[in-house]
């Protein structure tokens, strides 16, 4: 890495922001090269305003962006008419699939649903034939017992069918919820977190411990990643010169894409 980045990454992403009004995250990609989340333009216009505004010469690595957005460009160019209708005969292809699919199964919940109604109307049919022979019998112990006895009062109880015992409910256990959450930066980093829940962001420049809520679930995007992350004295180092990504959720750290940043963030970058 030159010198002259070396250089602004000693002013810093958030005094750089203050100074040129270009977006932190743009900044770090620039001092990282790391340029997938820009275009060639904004690079380009970007690298001037850099050099306009701290003197200093980044030729060298205007020249290695612009390679990258050329070879990057080339890349998406490569593709061809005939890949394009191909795709599009596949998928004419796969609706008609999904139509055919999509009327079995309507037959299918069909023939289930008369099977259903069949067997509860036999079902029913059976408890009311037990029921009246129950009654049957009853009225006919009741008639004898009159004739033998005037005397006896004779006490007649039906009992329901329909009544079942209620079966106790398995109690799902809690959860153990974390009780810290650090970031350790071992060196001045940007940091960009969102509250998953909410879709509320935050950002901050810090160098040492910055503790965050445990109970949430958020999205950490790192300008590097010479950091360590605690989790209820778990530690778990990372180290890394470009951008870092991560995910946590109920005690768990993992790394991401920025695929997967943006699913997780309502497809947005940052």
């Amino acid at each position: 890495m030159s010198e002259t980045l070396e250089r602004l990454k000693d002013i810093g992403a958030q005094k750089i922001y203050e100074d040129t009004h270009i977006r932190i995250e743009h900044v770090q990609a620039i001092l990282h090269e790391n340029f997938d989340g820009l275009s060639k333009m904004q690079f380009t216009g970007f690298i001037s305003i850099l050099e306009r505004e701290y003197g200093e010469d980044l030729s060298a690595v205007r020249a290695r962006g612009v390679g990258y957005f050329d070879e990057k460009n080339a890349s998406d160019e490569a593709i061809t008419d005939d890949t394009i209708f191909k795709s599009s005969s596949k998928k004419k292809n796969l609706t008609v699939v999904y139509i055919i699919v999509a009327i079995v199964l309507l037959i299918a919940a069909i023939f289930y649903t008369m099977q259903s109604t069949n067997k509860t109307l036999k079902s029913a049919t059976k408890e009311n034939k037990i029921i009246q022979n129950v009654q049957k019998s009853i009225a006919a112990d009741v008639n004898g017992s009159e004739n033998n006895s005037s005397d006896e009062n004779v006490s007649v109880v039906l009992v329901d069918t329909n009544t079942s015992l209620a079966l106790p409910k398995k109690v799902k256990e809690p959860k153990a919820v974390p009780h810290s959450l650090k970031i350790i930066a071992r060196t001045k980093v940007w940091l960009g977190y969102v509250d998953v829940d909410t879709d509320q962001k935050y950002q901050k420049t810090f160098e040492g411990v910055f503790e965050l809520d445990p109970a949430k679930e958020w999205l950490l995007y790192f300008g590097h990643g010479y950091i360590d992350v605690v989790v209820d004295g778990k530690k778990e180092k990372f180290s890394s010169k470009n951008t870092l990504r991560l995910h946590y959720q109920d005690g768990n750290i993992t790394k991401i894409s920025i695929n997967d940043f943006k699913k997780l963030n309502r497809g947005n970058r940052w």
